[in-house]
């Protein structure tokens, strides 16, 4: 093994073993152990703990079998990645790039990725998000073209740079600059940066202008109006969606993709390379499109089977443990409503810890501690459990494995290499979220849990087992639609035996012979019609979402970047964020999460054409923050300028409500899922998505004005000038904050609670001018100028009860003041919303009495 290099003779657990050393102090060793027999996991490590003997040093133990495989062990003493049979072709290819690492943290990081993912189904294959795994590692083989592309890679998979461009068929224009065109014939085809290695690709660099070379070549794809960027990193090939939306997963454009490294891909399975990374793969009517098609199809037809279970099996076995936990006795009307909130603020959790894991997110395969206690083992044990018909009992240790890993997102685990998250979604504390307070409260039955989490995790594979579900293949937009249904929802308590309706789905009182579905007092799940069938009618289509999104949010943004281009630098950085988008009747937010990313996008080809110091150093103190939280270690992809811009986005710029307050925590989670950075902390964003009626209410200071004409002069004045001085500094203070670390997520929550208080008394009259547009009694009051001179004594009795009035007036309708809920839109620079987003009526209303009856009386 490593004949070119020279190692040193060392003895190891009494064994002959050569030496081979790294770069940079305390380098990198690896040990090349000689065995006559294989040696097991135990003894691996035992190897491992005698080289390593507690030093600094990193040490990959490989251990060659004789029959052209090895077992390997490292790099880490405390938490070593052990493999007991892989190809020693492959072995060698890792330890010799190790080795290359310039510094032994490199060299760590690289080995805690690598190793994994040589136990991967394609070992040298990475999927990103691009495409479903399911289509990867079934679909593209059984391509009637995959022998002839395994041919065609064979002879270019030891080359590299140009030579390897040219070899799988493009032909190249030079641009300006580090990158170039790739031509497939004679058509445009992408985007192409080079590289030395695959760590510099999401790495700032002075020679790409100060950004990334993916966000670099993107800026450019969008400039050719390509819709690919290929990145060639030594032997790491990366293909790119330019366009935003592109791929099932769905996140932002640097962080989906599909890579190929050929050190590790095998010659069986160089196909891949060339049906995915050729200039024939990338032409109009190409492999790619095709395996792109049968990814979302595949990602719709688990998107779908997902959703059924939910509805079906996961809400109703996690609700009825819930409320039994919650409500030991008979349960009332508001009992259920808690209860269903507190069931679906778990699942909410799940979700997000499932889909972390399988992005990557969270360390499922960086740290061996948080393997052994993440939702995927606990997934894979839940699949052993129900092939070996194991039943499960009274005892909450599934509960108490979830929990821990819960409390590990929201306080940090430095065993497990989880830096604290925190974010209201996780929080225990009741000052944050009185719901996670309850839920902390909570000791869920492994056999009433169980049902719920195995419905959840496990889906069953095309061989007819049943596996882990594949979350990387599923989008947010996926998700609302699995989810969105269930805002519709509602528990209740059954009067008496009930059944399904075969043709509405409808829950019926069950006639004698007939299956009881639901027994008498028991808790079961329905929709707003009475029926237990899932339903995807609350989501916008796709088409509509981007269309509306063309139509609306692009032009106010060129507005903003040209008002931008007008100011100094120093004013523009100031201004780069101010620029606000709200959905008012946000739902689950897709149009929120479509919104994110146009704006970041615009905004990162803004930052790449006019690299703006202040908002480039926001980024690079939000990248400094993370890679301290998670460590020298860390050994997935770097932070990217566009991952924090996106975050960025997400806090400063996107506001939304909702009616319904389960909507507005499912909103919340679709934007932590889709702008989460390792190692900062979810946003804050309990101000900027809220609950409450967008139709009753005050919507600017402006409107507020022309309730209020008195012979004394209008509100604008009086109250403009009380807001303005009282909460301009924390404003300002607010626009400072990025959510960095845990002080400035518990500074913001402080100086958003001061705001409140300060606003609370306007409050009471922005609900008096409101009600003023239907009682007649406060108009008059208004109109005579008696309320502008009580407002000099908030003490005087009459004014209270006025006050009382406007609060009875519009009792029950929870009302909401636009300017007072987001003073930082209506007091800052530019006054009011950019944009409104809005869900158009696609169907005719109807009125549906039997529906609502059969709600309450089902069977009626």
């Amino acid at each position: 093994m490593l004949d070119h290099l020279e190692p040193r003779r060392i003895s190891v657990g009494g064994r002959p073993a050569n030496l081979y050393l790294g770069r940079g102090a305390l380098a990198l060793e690896v040990v090349e152990v000689s065995a006559a027999e294989r040696v097991g996991a135990s003894g691996l490590k035992a190897l491992l703990k005698e080289r390593a003997a507690g030093r600094a040093a990193p040490v990959l133990i490989v251990v060659p079998s004789g029959d052209g495989r090895a077992a390997v062990c490292g790099p880490s003493e405390a938490d070593p990645v052990t493999l007991r049979s892989i190809s020693l072709e492959q072995a060698e290819a890792v330890c010799r790039l190790a080795l290359e690492a310039p510094v032994r943290h490199a060299a760590s990081r690289f080995l805690h990725r690598m190793l994994p993912a040589l136990e991967a189904p394609v070992p040298g294959l990475r999927n990103g998000g691009l495409f479903a795994m399911q289509e990867l590692e079934r679909g593209v083989p059984a391509r009637g073209d995959w022998a002839a592309a395994v041919e065609a890679a064979r002879g270019v998979r030891t080359v590299r740079g140009r030579a390897l461009i040219k070899g799988l068929g493009f032909a190249t224009e030079e641009l300006p600059g580090p990158a170039m065109l790739l031509l497939a014939g004679d058509r445009k085809t992408a985007v192409a940066i080079l590289l030395d290695r695959p760590e510099e690709i999401d790495a700032a660099s002075p020679r790409f202008d100060g950004i990334s070379p993916v966000s670099y070549a993107l800026a450019q794809a969008d400039r050719e109006n390509l819709d690919w960027v290929v990145a060639a990193a030594g032997a790491t090939l990366r293909l790119y969606p330019a366009k935003p939306g592109i791929g099932t997963g769905r996140r932002g454009r640097s962080e989906t993709f599909v890579e190929i490294n050929l050190d590790l891909l095998s010659g069986d399975d160089a196909g891949y390379l060339w049906l995915l990374l050729s200039g024939p793969a990338l032409s109009e009517g190409g492999s790619v499109e095709d395996v792109l098609a049968a990814s979302e199809d595949y990602a719709a037809d688990l998107g779908g089977r997902l959703r059924e279970r939910v509805y079906r099996e996961v809400m109703p076995a996690l609700s009825r443990a819930v409320v039994a936990a919650m409500c030991p006795e008979r349960p009332a009307a508001d009992d259920l409503s808690e209860a269903y909130q507190a069931a679906l603020h778990i699942l909410y959790r799940l979700l997000f810890v499932a889909y972390a894991e399988d992005r990557d997110l969270l360390p499922l395969h960086a740290s061996r501690s948080y393997r052994e206690h993440s939702l995927k083992r606990i997934a894979q044990r839940l699949a052993d459990a129900r092939r070996s018909e194991i039943e499960f009992g009274g005892q909450d240790a599934l509960w108490s494995q979830v929990t821990q890993i819960w409390r590990a997102v929201d306080c940090g685990n430095p065993e497990w290499r989880v830096p604290k998250y925190n974010g209201r979604l996780f929080a225990f504390e009741p000052e944050v979220s009185k719901l996670g307070a309850r839920i902390a409260r909570l000791s869920l039955p492994d056999r009433e849990f169980a049902p719920a989490l195995g419905a959840l995790l496990l889906d069953r594979t095309a061989e007819g087992t049943e596996g882990p579900v594949d979350f990387r293949s599923l989008g947010i937009r996926e998700f609302g639609t699995i989810y969105e249904g269930l805002l519709e929802s509602e528990l209740s308590l059954a009067e008496t035996d009930l059944g399904v309706d075969a043709k509405s789905a409808a829950y019926l009182p069950a006639k004698s012979g007939e299956a009881v579905e639901v027994q008498r007092g028991e808790v079961y799940l329905h929709n707003r019609s009475g029926a237990r069938k899932s339903s995807g009618s609350y989501y916008t289509p796709a088409f509509a979402v981007e269309h509306l999104l063309d139509r609306t949010l692009e032009p106010a943004l060129e507005e903003h970047l040209r008002r931008l281009d007008r100011l100094p630098d120093r004013e523009a950085g100031r201004r780069f964020f101010e620029f606000r988008v709200a959905d008012i009747a946000m739902g689950s937010g897709h149009f929120l999460v479509g919104a994110v990313d146009r704006i970041e996008r615009r905004l990162a080809n803004y930052l790449a054409a006019r690299p703006l110091p202040d908002v480039r150093e926001e980024l690079a103190r939000l990248r400094r923050t993370a890679e301290h939280e998670l460590g020298p270690d860390w050994s997935e992809d770097g932070i990217e300028d566009t991952q924090l811009l996106r975050r960025q986005v997400a806090r400063r710029c996107i506001f939304g409500v909702d009616l319904n307050p389960m909507a507005v925590e499912l909103a919340r989670l679709s934007l932590w899922i889709h702008t989460f950075v390792p190692g900062l902390p979810l946003s804050l964003l309990d101000h900027n998505l809220i609950q409450g009626n967008s139709l009753v209410g005050i919507a600017s200071f402006e409107e507020a004005s022309e309730l209020f004409q008195t012979e004394s002069g209008d509100l604008f004045a009086f109250v403009a000038s009380d807001q303005l001085g009282a909460i301009r500094e924390p404003l300002e203070r607010l626009a400072q904050l990025t959510d960095a670390n845990d002080r400035e997520i518990k500074e913001a929550r402080e100086l958003y609670a001061d705001m409140r208080r300060t606003i609370g008394p306007k409050q009471e009259l922005f609900t008096l001018l409101a009600a003023s547009r239907t009682n007649s009694n406060i108009r008059a009051a208004i109109a005579d100028g008696r309320v502008a001179t009580w407002l000099n004594d908030p003490g005087d009795i009459f004014l209270a009860q006025l006050m009382d009035q406007g609060q009875a007036e519009l009792r029950g309708l929870d009302v909401l003041h636009f300017a007072l809920a987001f003073p930082q839109v209506f007091l800052g620079w530019r006054n009011g919303f950019d944009v409104i987003l809005g869900n158009p009526p696609w169907e005719k209303p109807m009125v549906e009495e039997h529906a609502f009856w059969a709600r309450h009386f089902p069977g009626l």
